[in-house]
């Protein structure tokens, strides 16, 4: 017998798009890493997996049947209007009681998602718009913008985690003139030469000759 997808997800059938998908990520993630434990848990954590995806796409379609807002053009100005007012959650209420979904929908969404800082979804949603309308210069701007920034913020994080790296190799980066941890000085071609002679008196005084040329 096939469960009702809103009793798999755990919430009343009444919810907006916004609360279920918040319920489908809480449902996941209890099962998300689980699965990759061995024997029976991890094959029961798959199955779980499997049964919240299906469950959240049947949701998904019956809540987006029982909405539709005849003029869309201006609840787009109005969602607009009220993302740019900072009025998050009223702007996901409108787009959750829309039933069209055309490309500027996604783009709208996206910006609610970068707002709650859901960089991931954020870029799936664009990325959605860009589909639709490949040629539409607002959406395929904004996605470029978008990678540029998350892969600049990459770079700089890969820049820190390098510096403040203590290995050989990468205190070998910094220059000559870097002093180690625990009073240790860096290795110069001055404080080689300076421990060659020093080595070389010490063989000398010993009957030997480690530098024949002095």
């Amino acid at each position: 017998m096939q469960k009702d997808p809103f009793i798999v997800l755990g919430v009343d059938s009444s919810v907006t798009q916004s609360e279920l998908y918040e319920a489908y990520k809480k449902q996941r993630d209890k099962y998300v890493d689980k699965r990759f434990q061995p024997g029976a848990e991890g094959a029961e954590a798959c199955e779980r997996l499997d049964e919240i995806e299906i469950a959240y796409r049947e949701a998904d379609e019956m809540l987006k049947t029982r909405f539709y807002v005849s003029n869309f053009d201006n609840s787009h100005k109005e969602i607009d209007d009220l993302i740019r007012a900072g009025k998050i959650d009223d702007a996901q209420k409108a787009l959750d009681s829309t039933m069209e979904r055309d490309a500027e929908w996604h783009f709208l969404q996206s910006m609610v998602y970068y707002r709650r800082k859901w960089h991931n979804d954020a870029r799936e949603q664009l990325k959605a718009a860009v589909e639709m309308e490949p040629n539409n210069v607002k959406y395929t701007e904004a996605l470029k913008n978008f990678d540029a920034k998350t892969n600049e913020k990459a770079n700089y994080n890969a820049h820190r985690t390098h510096v403040y790296q203590e290995g050989p190799q990468e205190r070998s980066y910094r220059g000559e003139n870097y002093a180690a941890d625990n009073g240790r000085a860096a290795c110069t071609p001055c404080n080689v030469c300076s421990s060659l002679i020093c080595a070389d008196c010490c063989c000398e005084c010993m009957g030997g000759d480690l530098i024949s040329c002095c």
